[in-house]
């Protein structure tokens, strides 16, 4: 009761039921949830926010360059929740659906398929609910709070994988190959060398990695508009 009355990550990091922390950094890990299985959230806030003040500008170049999409169809939904999108220093990639509810805003859910991630914070109090059996969900970030440079990788099949340097971490949702090196799932891996290197995967798997330098907001944006337009991220009625 404790942390659910204040901005705690350990709630989040108990109702998990898995946490991993090695190189500076902790994955809260779950891979095996029944339907039905809550998790809940209410983070303290980073180090420095990051609000995208263009991000109207980003949602109506998408709806010009997909005027018959799935975005376009919800401009309105898209921009009442936009408002809320702020950079967080954690990402919450997904393996399975999962649909979450936070208080902002209060009448609609987000569903997250296999495939989808968001840099996003999730407003006030959530809740994440597993839509299947045996879900799959990961929310990685640096133990000292402070956003960084993040991109994600969804791969369907093996795959050649060019780190962004030397130091980066990269955080799989399932078990796969680097290479000659097996990768445990949800396990940060530290690049240590910057060359080309092929993924070998067993079933599709989101590749996140953490690399240094500022997040770059936009991209973070367009990318959640494109998840939107693809069916890995869907905004429901509650």
């Amino acid at each position: 009761m404790e942390y659910a009355n204040t901005k705690d990550s350990r709630i989040a990091q108990y109702s998990f039921g898995k946490s991993v922390s090695q190189f500076g950094m902790t994955v809260y890990s779950c891979n095996s949830a029944r339907v039905g299985k809550k998790i809940f959230g209410n983070d303290p806030d980073p180090e420095k926010e990051y609000v995208l003040d263009s991000q109207t500008d980003l949602v109506e170049a998408h709806i010009a360059a997909n005027p018959n999409g799935k975005v376009a169809a919800m401009e309105d939904i898209i921009k009442e929740i936009g408002i809320y999108n702020q950079v967080h220093y954690r990402t919450v990639s997904f393996g399975s659906t999962w649909k979450s509810d936070s208080l902002k805003p209060a009448h609609l859910s987000i569903l997250y398929h296999n495939g989808a991630h968001t840099h996003m914070r999730f407003p006030g109090i959530c809740r994440l609910t597993s839509m299947e059996k045996d879900g799959v969900v990961a929310c990685s970030g640096y133990d000292n709070k402070i956003a960084t440079g993040r991109r994600v990788v969804f791969l369907k099949e093996n795959d050649s994988f060019t780190p962004r340097g030397k130091g980066s971490i990269i955080v799989p949702m399932h078990d796969c190959w680097y290479h000659q090196t097996k990768l445990a799932q949800h396990f940060p891996f530290p690049i240590s060398e910057p060359d080309t290197v092929q993924i070998t995967v067993s079933k599709p798997t989101v590749i996140v990695e953490f690399y240094d330098g500022e997040p770059d907001v936009e991209s973070f944006t367009t990318a959640w508009l494109e998840q939107i337009e693809d069916g890995r991220i869907e905004i429901v009625k509650r």
